[in-house]
């Protein structure tokens, strides 16, 4: 009994340590798709008159999916798109680069919005260098220190 309890902490202590790798890589993932994102709406504008409405709606995009489910999406499409990034961004510095973002959208003529895309995709790139560097500096970290942890919990409570 006391060998299954040992063996259950050490598996919580490396559950933690994966959780906590797991996160920093779905903030290095959930970038990636909004610099995708920015680039289909750069082409998009670029090419297309359809409304913002549309164009979000129709983008295979995890944000634009979401946001097309809000109930204010028919009112303002930008608003659902900024209340979705919310939601699933989790770093404050994320949130505000696309809540900045989403509030520019539909804004100006065709220029403007490129302009406004190009902005947001530089700062874009940074936070997600930022994510990328931090996902591969300490996701071991993370699983060694649950792991350990783990162990460490382990040896106390035999």
């Amino acid at each position: 009994m006391r060998l299954l309890g040992g063996i259950l902490l050490v598996l919580s202590g490396l559950c933690w340590g994966l959780g906590e790798a797991g996160r920093l890589s779905r903030r290095a993932r959930l970038l990636t798709e909004f610099q995708q994102l920015m680039q289909a709406l750069r082409t998009e504008i670029s090419y297309s008159s359809r409304p913002l409405g549309e164009i979000i709606s129709k983008s295979e995009s995890r944000f634009c999916r979401e946001a097309a489910d809000r109930p204010e999406f028919r009112r303002n499409p930008a608003e659902a798109l900024a209340r979705t990034g919310e939601e699933l961004l989790r770093n404050p510095k994320d949130r505000q680069l696309f809540r900045d973002f989403a509030q520019g959208l539909g804004a100006s003529d065709t220029q403007g919005q490129i302009e406004h895309l190009r902005l947001h995709m530089a700062l874009g790139e940074e936070n997600l260098r930022e994510a990328r560097e931090e996902c591969r500096e300490k996701r071991r970290l993370y699983i060694a220190l649950g792991l350990f942890g783990g162990l460490a919990a382990c040896i106390v409570v035999m």
